[in-house]
């Protein structure tokens, strides 16, 4: 697995950790880690596929079952401000939640109902971060636990 990343936010140990957790079917084949928008054009001769809602930070990651790659991007988390650890955390979810896509794809398990898909998607990265908060606290180097709270 090839991760493209800055790891200011989240070390690619920390996400290969995490996949480690998650199990096989959630590894992708790459894994680009978008810090800012910059990292979009420095890191495109090596990934062509990003969109116009990513650049303007209106989604927080995206994957593409074609090229196995799962997008992150880190600058478009604003859940709980610019604190550091809500912004691994929330990108944790947002990465998670991208995998779990994967995890979809690759068991067919994906549905003609995309709403479906995203709810499963949100609703299991939820659970995953907050039933391992202990273990992803520990991974993440954080002093105490972080849970992901749900939005109506």
């Amino acid at each position: 697995m090839l991760i493209l990343n800055n790891e200011n936010y989240i070390t690619n140990k920390q996400i290969k950790s995490i996949i480690k957790i998650l199990g096989p079917d959630y590894r992708p084949g790459k894994i680009v880690i978008y810090e800012s928008r910059l990292d979009i054009l420095k890191f495109f001769p090596k990934c062509f596929n990003f969109s116009l809602e990513e650049f303007m930070g209106k989604l927080e990651g995206s994957y593409d079952v074609q090229s196995d790659v799962a997008y992150l991007c880190i600058f478009a988390q604003t859940d709980d401000g610019d604190d550091f650890h809500s912004k691994q955390l929330y990108s944790l979810h947002a990465l998670v939640h991208e995998l779990r896509h994967r995890y979809q794809f690759e068991n067919n398990f994906l549905t003609e109902d995309d709403e479906a898909s995203e709810i499963d998607a949100d609703k299991f990265a939820t659970h995953f971060i907050n039933s391992n908060s202990a273990r992803i606290s520990k991974i993440m180097n954080w002093q105490e636990e972080w849970t992901i709270e749900e939005e109506d």
